[in-house]
């Protein structure tokens, strides 16, 4: 692709990006009357929102979809307010705080931690501008302030007094916990998020206020939930040809990226090619949910949209695909003396879609590791969120982050021949 292309294409991106978020909303108003919008808003305001809380669930479908589009836009907004350009990661971030946003995430919660980064910045006498991914993504610990509240019945000021201490701990423990998996755990946030969420956790435990994780599953949802994403990824694809002027081979120079972070697709290889990439990826998701007989419901389309971003920031068709199997197989397993979930179960679903967090592994490794980090990633997976007692939404960046730290020291170290 020429240069002067890739410029066009790019600008674009401005443009194209909040349009899916006003596509969103849009979309949301059709499903609900504006009275039971209102009424699902103020029932996702008021609620704990565990892991797993499905929004659609708590606040109906329309609902739910506004809320994660407000909540998508109050990410959009801070990026430009810092003039942020509309890259790899500020694509990822957009499309993973639109996603928990049906499902743990709201526009009030999200604040707290966002203003902890802030003050973190102030005392440190660093640029906001340099932290904003990691407030954006530390959102993960939104249920940090809304279990304060509305869970343990505390006041409102000591949620928000929580949500701001919560972030101000995750940029110097995020810079940290990179070095241990080396880039190989997508969700670096969310690894960090799951280590903050067992200090408050085993805190709150000390004082007998207790928290575990919940299943809120929506269920009914996938003729209406499958005619809205569908298309949008197909649309994503479309757009992307158009925008790349039909020249497909240039995106396989993407497949053969491996997808370590930092891996910025939006500046490597252009926004047409990424846009391709972000609707195949979307598309893989939902093909597997529809092969396993899942459910289209607020947390797995959270984790299709997940994918959708962090295909502009590290993932690929090529990359995904080996994690995903992986987990499959992991319930399919009859090595083990008990059953395992089946592949539609919830845990085993989300862990199917949010384990391509992984993605690296198999991108630098081959698809042999990456079927092996999916098969286990889908055993501790199902073990870790009683550490962090479901505060932390991004409970597979926080396996990743384990997965990941073990495989690349073994990996690296059989590579050196002991």
């Amino acid at each position: 692709m020429k240069n002067n292309d890739r410029a066009i294409a790019n600008n674009v991106n401005e443009i194209v990006i909040p349009l899916y978020l006003l596509a969103f909303i849009v979309i949301g108003l059709f499903q609900q009357s504006p009275k039971e919008i209102l009424q699902g808003l103020f029932e996702i305001f008021t609620h704990p929102g565990m892991l797993i809380t499905d929004y659609m669930v708590i606040g109906g479908v329309g609902a739910a979809l506004i809320n994660g589009a407000l909540v998508g836009l109050v990410g959009y907004g801070i990026l430009k307010l810092n003039k942020v350009p509309m890259n790899g990661p500020s694509i990822a971030t957009i499309f993973t705080m639109v996603g928990f946003g049906l499902f743990g995430k709201n526009v009030w919660s999200i604040l707290p931690v966002i203003l902890g980064v802030r003050l973190f910045c102030l005392i440190r006498g660093q640029s906001f501008r340099g932290h904003v991914y990691p407030a954006l993504f530390g959102t993960a610990l939104a249920p940090m302030v809304t279990q304060v509240v509305f869970g343990y019945e505390w006041r409102i000021v000591t949620g928000i007094i929580v949500g701001i201490l919560s972030g101000m701990i995750i940029p110097p423990l995020a810079n940290h916990l990179l070095i241990v998996h080396e880039g190989y755990n997508l969700y670096n946030v969310g690894f960090t998020a799951g280590f903050v969420g067992l200090l408050f956790i085993n805190i709150f435990r000390n004082y007998g206020h207790d928290s575990v994780i919940m299943e809120i599953w929506g269920t009914g949802l996938n003729s209406i939930l499958r005619r809205v994403f569908v298309p949008m990824f197909l649309s994503m694809i479309i757009f992307g040809i158009i925008l790349t002027k039909g020249k497909l081979k240039e995106y396989l120079k993407v497949l053969k990226h491996p997808g370590i972070l930092i891996s910025d697709y939006v500046n490597m290889y252009g926004f047409g090619y990424t846009l391709i990439n972000m609707g195949l990826v979307g598309l893989i998701g939902s093909v597997y949910i529809e092969l396993v007989g899942g459910v289209y419901n607020g947390p797995t389309v959270g984790g299709l949209l997940t994918m959708t971003g962090f295909a502009a920031f590290g993932k690929h068709p090529a990359n995904i695909t080996p994690i995903m199997l992986g987990v499959w197989l992991g319930t399919k397993s009859n090595l083990l003396p008990y059953s395992v979930m089946p592949a539609n179960a919830p845990g085993a679903l989300l862990a199917a879609l949010f384990s391509t967090t992984l993605a690296p592994l198999a991108g630098n490794f081959g698809p042999i590791v990456g079927i092996l980090a999916g098969f286990v990633h889908l055993t501790v997976v199902s073990n870790v969120g009683i550490l962090h007692g479901g505060l932390n939404l991004y409970n597979n960046g926080f396996a990743g982050g384990l997965v990941a730290m073990f495989f690349v020291a073994i990996i690296k170290d059989l590579k050196k021949g002991r």
